[in-house]
């Protein structure tokens, strides 16, 4: 074995063990900060209309439920066949849908509200828009019908930037109901 054939297997040894390390360290720190912002529980005040705790309540499953296609994104293997990764990428798919899904019943509800429920919030500063976004966000292709042999796969970090925005403001839409102080000209 030539000394040239020793340092490129090295090299390459290197390189995948330094992948493998930094994709653990991302996931480590994603897995931490999910863990931090679902750590407490807060009951809801009893002076908040039902509509706005069903509002809270169903912020925090949303919440909940954002995390699933962070935690279904795997790198993908050096050695993964084209039928894996496609069956990888539509796990991905369908938990995307499944956000998605959640998010659009979500904001019905703020759609349905009254208008003194909808002027509460307009008091607390919080609006739709930060949600919206992620609707149209996350995609691995533009193509949704997509029939490649090699599927693109996620890119983590953008899926996560985007989902960790949207956790961070339902966590604070939530945070600003549970604030909410009983008004005595309601």
């Amino acid at each position: 074995m030539s000394w040239a054939t020793m340092a490129s297997g090295g090299a390459v040894t290197l390189y995948v063990g330094y992948r493998w390390w930094r994709r653990r360290q991302r996931d480590q720190a994603i897995e931490r900060e999910l863990e931090q912002t679902n750590g407490d529980h807060q009951p809801l005040p009893d002076h908040l209309s039902p509509t706005l705790a069903a509002i809270a309540i169903d912020a925090r499953r949303l919440r909940l439920e954002l995390e699933t296609p962070i935690r279904r994104i795997r790198q993908p293997l050096l050695s993964e066949t084209p039928w894996a990764r496609r069956q990888r990428c539509d796990e991905y798919d369908a938990a995307l849908y499944e956000a998605r899904r959640a998010m659009w019943d979500w904001l019905r509800s703020l759609r349905q509200l009254n208008d003194e429920d909808r002027l509460l919030l307009g008091e607390f500063g919080l609006s739709v828009k930060p949600f919206r976004a992620l609707l149209f966000a996350c995609d691995r292709t533009d193509d949704v019908w997509e029939q490649v042999m090699w599927p693109r796969a996620p890119d983590p970090d953008e899926v996560w930037a985007q989902l960790r925005r949207t956790i961070l403001e339902l966590e604070r839409f939530e945070a600003a109901l549970l604030r909410a102080h009983d008004s005595p000209y309601r």
